[in-house]
């Protein structure tokens, strides 16, 4: 019986499909990181810049607004200064909760990538040992095939 010749021929398959398993998951991987660093600059580069436009623009208008109010000491509490101070009040809460989401998410899709490496390295262990469980059995089938043809054959019993 020279079955343990398909056992070799899938304990090698099983080793070659977790390797192939393993370089998909680190190219996913890689891909994650990348789509990270691009998030990260476009925020930096585009979408952190606009916030910070558009709050000029709308301090801008306010300190008009506040020039042409005067003073009216009986509206302390909702003077146009004061307006104008929780307005930029806002505004840097608002830079610092959107760098803090782009902190995070940049974060969370690094993790994502080593997650997948970690699979990518299960896939190629997985791999080894059903190939060494094939190369045992096969081996197992040689002994017996020796050992029923009275010490003469390992191919036939």
């Amino acid at each position: 019986n020279m079955s343990f010749i398909g056992d070799i021929i899938g304990g090698y398959g099983a080793a070659q499909i977790g390797k192939f398993n393993q370089s998909l998951l680190n190219q996913k991987a890689a891909i994650n990181t990348r789509n990270a660093e691009i998030k990260k600059k476009t925020f930096e580069q585009v979408d952190l810049p606009r916030i910070k436009a558009e709050q000029v623009r709308n301090q801008a208008s306010q300190f008009v607004k506040f020039l042409n109010s005067g003073v009216d000491a009986s509206r302390i509490g909702d003077t146009p200064y004061l307006v104008m101070l929780d307005q930029l009040t806002e505004d840097a809460f608002e830079v610092t909760v959107q760098t803090y989401n782009s902190t995070l998410t940049y974060e969370q899709e690094l993790n994502n990538s080593l997650i997948l490496q970690a699979q990518g390295q299960g896939e190629a262990y997985k791999g080894k040992v059903a190939r060494n469980a094939a190369y045992a059995k096969a081996a197992g089938k040689m002994y017996g095939n020796y050992q029923s043809s009275g010490g003469s054959s390992i191919l036939t019993g």
